[in-house]
């Protein structure tokens, strides 16, 4: 079978359905004599003439309301939004309009419309040019959500979504465009759309991720094996309908679940994944859910280094699935509390500063500073007195597994020090609301990362009390 990128495999699944179905046609910025952004519909003008490929204006909702249109006149229109960033402004017609035709209707019409659009990170696009948008429309009954991780996948999905009754949105992360290949069969090729599939087989933890993120994964799994762990690598490939099915079947052989994706955590599609196996295989989990995803961060830092630190990599789950296999089981009734609550509703900010003396009794002053400003961060929080402000802030320093044991803070300093990482996240401590991380100094300047229990601070108050420690920090600059 000869082998094509994942670039080449959606093209080829686009040029076939032209050619066999005369009812097909794209539409979309550029697609037509550039062959779009990246190249994706290179040579389908020449092939199929103007008519049938159609440049449009710089309007995605226009682009999306043409779809709709030409779909429900008996049309098959593959369109394209160029980024991923740019689809919300056509959301009114993919979400008020084509997901909705079939059932204000009773069934009477339907909108066979494939809009395709490239998101994801690593592309070094800022924060306009690389936001994964799938927990948005996988949130929406009526539409399908493909996002293929292997090129032939990409054909077979693309091919399924083109034939399909009901409107697709096609998620094509740009990072596999190119840098991945693999074999493709010829001729028709289609995939059922709502399936996921094991892509490696394990017995210890099954790891769940899709696009981009899949490939992260499966470099984590070859990591772990070298440590005597087998984690079942599971493509989810449609994010809307989930498989149930082999999601719950995986999780039943292997007993724990990490989901892993590059989108942001909170509301990411990773919680839902991870309240499908809670609710329907409680007793198969000898861990808690394990999700490992973006910060909640309000884009994607322009900054090279900043956007590496910000999505997940092969390193990093590596280091989490490991410790969720060698955490040992789900906390008894009576047994110690754990070093943080799983439990909370958790959110993190992240603000770089400048950092030239980074002594730590610096650090401190700034944080006890913030915690008298801003009370809710200097709090705890239980769902009967809601959020209680301690009287004094006393900050514990934790500096890692090798530190004494940090405790009776009403805020804490996580993993301060020159040998510590440049990115990380902390974890509120039990009676607290907030924790601070450090990391390592370099070229005068660190990240400070902010977790908060988002039931007592809002991302807000957040914001004030990390623009309030970088303030005093860089004043000592």
């Amino acid at each position: 079978m000869r082998e094509l990128t994942l670039l080449e495999a959606v093209r080829e699944a686009m040029a076939e359905e032209m050619e066999r179905d005369p009812r097909v046609l794209v539409l979309g910025e550029d697609v037509g004599r550039l062959g779009g952004v990246f190249r994706a519909t290179d040579g389908l003008l020449a092939r199929f003439g103007p008519e049938r490929v159609v440049d449009t204006p710089m309007a995605e909702l226009s682009i999306a309301g043409m779809a709709v249109g030409l779909a429900m006149r008996g049309l098959r229109p593959i369109a394209e939004i160029q980024f991923a960033d740019f689809i919300h402004a056509a959301a009114d017609h993919l979400i008020g309009e084509a997901a909705k035709i079939r059932y204000r209707t009773a069934g009477d019409w339907s909108c066979p419309m494939v809009l395709r659009t490239a998101y994801g990170a690593g592309f070094r696009g800022g924060p306009y040019h690389s936001q994964s948008v799938e927990a948005f429309y996988a949130h929406v009954p009526g539409l399908k959500v493909v996002a293929p991780s292997f090129p032939a996948d990409a054909k077979g999905l693309l091919t399924a979504a083109i034939r399909d009754p009901d409107p697709v949105i096609f998620l094509e992360h740009k990072l596999t465009y190119r840098s991945v290949k693999g074999p493709v069969p010829e001729g028709e090729h289609v995939e059922e759309i709502g399936r996921a599939r094991v892509v490696r087989e394990g017995d210890a933890v099954t790891i769940a991720a899709y696009g981009q993120m899949l490939h992260q994964v499966l470099a984590a799994a070859e990591r772990l094996a070298a440590d005597g762990v087998e984690a079942e690598v599971l493509d989810l490939r449609t994010l809307l309908p989930l498989d149930r099915a082999t999601l719950l079947g995986s999780v039943g052989r292997t007993g724990r679940l990490c989901v892993v994706h590059e989108d942001t955590l909170t509301m990411g599609l990773g919680a839902e994944v991870a309240a499908i196996v809670c609710e329907a295989a409680f007793d198969a989990l000898a861990a808690p859910p394990l999700r490992i995803a973006m910060a909640d961060l309000g884009g994607i830092p322009v900054a090279d280094g900043l956007e590496d630190a910000a999505i997940p990599d092969a390193a990093e789950i590596h280091e989490r699935v490991l410790g969720l296999v060698r955490g040992g089981s789900r906390r008894r009734a009576g047994a110690a509390p754990e070093a943080f609550d799983a439990s909370v509703p958790a959110a993190s900010s992240l603000v770089e500063v400048r950092l030239a003396d980074p002594h730590l009794e610096l650090v401190l002053a700034a944080v006890a500073d913030a915690c008298r400003a801003f009370p809710a961060c200097n709090a705890s929080f239980d769902w009967n007195d809601g959020v209680r402000p301690h009287e004094q802030v006393r900050v514990d320093l934790d500096l890692g597994p090798l530190s004494p044991a940090a405790g009776g803070g009403t805020f804490t300093v996580v993993d301060y020090g020159p040998g510590s990482s440049l990115f990380g996240l902390p974890a509120v401590r039990p009676g607290q609301t907030a924790a601070l991380r450090v990391g390592a100094v370099r070229d005068g300047s660190a990240l400070l990362a902010l977790t908060v229990d988002h039931r007592a601070v809002d991302g807000a108050e957040a914001g004030r009390f990390l623009a309030r420690v970088k303030e005093r920090l860089e004043s000592n600059a």
